[in-house]
């Protein structure tokens, strides 16, 4: 189930944008259920129908099923194709760059390593200033065609553990400037993110309470979107392992997992 805050659509831009962040607290080792989110607010809607796939160009000239991207990675003056696509989850699906673009994604924390496939390998722009934004950004196109910006902060830096009150909004306020600045008017989606060391039960609904939290603030505070939802994801997604090689247990790896991310998918052009 997810939650979506309707807003006036004032502006369109060119790029994409999301956040986030999620934290787990609670005992216990299961697995958590598939995504939903919370109970809605008072001001929710239903969720907006998928929107028909964009018929990108084909080039005679690229791999089989590749389509030509929009975004130039290795800067040659050529946007570089992009080869099938990847479900992140909770309606996220994006297309995936194609050949080794590992020279141009981000790379994990010390001592962490990404899981298979990770959404964290996905390369950011580096022409986003992120100044007074605790996070990282990564960008992509979805299998619609729209230009997708995304933001992922620590919930460590946002939330109490086991909490989902905001701890310090100067992160917010910072996104909130970002977005109305460079990427108005899009469709905005908070998801809440934990580690796995929780119960599901504990896990699911604080991944969604946080993301929900996420939302409300925005919305509460200006931001300039079309639309605005809110998913819990639990420990279903993670960026990073969480054990080490021996398996003993990586605390890095908890804390990076543990987030919310807002992923901005732009208006048409």
């Amino acid at each position: 189930m997810e939650r979506k805050i309707a807003l006036p659509l004032l502006a369109t831009v060119t790029a994409g944008l999301l956040i986030a962040s999620g934290c787990s607290s609670g005992s216990g080792d299961a697995p958590a259920p598939s995504p939903s989110s919370t109970a809605p607010t008072a001001a929710t809607a239903a969720a907006p129908a998928p929107e028909p796939t964009a018929t990108l160009a084909a080039d005679a000239s690229l791999p089989p099923g590749a389509q030509q991207g929009v975004f130039d990675l290795d800067d040659d003056g050529t946007a570089d194709p992009t080869c099938g696509t990847q479900d992140f989850g909770a309606g996220l699906m994006l297309r995936i760059p194609c050949g080794d673009f590992s020279g141009y994604a981000h790379t994990p924390e010390d001592g962490t390593a990404l899981v298979p496939d990770s959404l964290y390998r996905l390369p950011g722009p580096d022409t986003v200033d992120l100044s007074g934004i605790s996070g990282e950004n990564l960008q992509a196109l979805d299998d619609t065609g729209r230009e997708v910006f995304i933001l992922i902060f620590n919930s460590d830096g946002l939330f109490e553990t086991g909490s989902d009150v905001i701890n310090s909004t100067d992160t917010m306020d910072a996104t909130i400037r970002l977005v109305n600045a460079r990427f108005p008017g899009g469709d905005i989606q908070l998801r809440g993110h934990t580690d796995a060391t929780g119960s599901a039960g504990t896990n699911q609904p604080l991944s969604e309470r946080r993301a929900a939290t996420v939302a409300r603030y925005l919305t509460d505070h200006g931001i300039r979107a079309a639309s605005v939802t809110s998913v819990g994801l639990g420990s279903t997604r993670p960026l990073v392992l969480e054990t080490n090689p021996d398996g003993s247990a990586n605390p890095a790896g908890q804390a990076f997992n543990r987030r919310v991310e807002l992923v901005v998918r732009l208006p048409r052009k």
